[in-house]
């Protein structure tokens, strides 16, 4: 009788263990999904005071690709769009991307080509803001393994490549 017990109960645990990790798979996808829904918001928020600055300033502030010293350096996106009433830093923070980098204050690499250029008056489309994971293609993107790209038409997009104009790639 004791061994036949045990035949039941390897069973039973066996469908508690896939419960559970059903229940950690799906909180891991919801959570994923959720981040990747903050991100955009993110973004858009940042392409609005992008286009605030431009109308202030009459063009796109300079800007570094990504500053070392992000409160201390004025060419930083923080310093530019936190002159704007009521800029939230957050918006610069993708909530997917690895706490290291959420700690720098800005997981986004800035298109340093638009450097004292327009949004609004553009020929051509290109990228804005984009995860600064794109810098490695070894490294997969926070947004099951894709990238958040703001385009200069307002747009957010994924994408599993970074940018073909980004300035630096290892």
């Amino acid at each position: 009788m004791r061994g036949r017990s045990g035949a039941v109960f390897l069973p039973w645990l066996f469908i508690l263990l896939m419960v559970g990790s059903l229940i950690w798979l799906l909180n891991r996808l919801t959570t994923g999904l959720q981040h990747a829904d903050t991100c955009t918001e993110h973004l858009l928020q940042v392409y609005d005071y992008l286009k605030l600055y431009e109308r202030d300033n009459g063009r796109l502030p300079v800007l570094e690709l990504y500053p070392e010293d992000l409160e201390g350096n004025p060419e930083s996106i923080l310093n530019r769009l936190s002159e704007l009433p009521d800029f939230d830093p957050e918006w610069l923070i993708c909530p997917a991307s690895a706490e290291i980098l959420r700690a720098h204050g800005t997981t986004y690499l800035w298109n340093i080509a638009l450097n004292q250029s327009s949004l609004t008056h553009r020929q051509e489309i290109t990228w804005v803001l984009v995860d600064i994971q794109a810098l490695d293609d070894r490294t997969p993107g926070p947004h099951f393994g894709a990238y958040h790209i703001l385009y200069t038409d307002g747009r957010v997009e994924r994408s599993s490549s970074p940018p073909h104009s980004l300035p630096v790639q290892y």
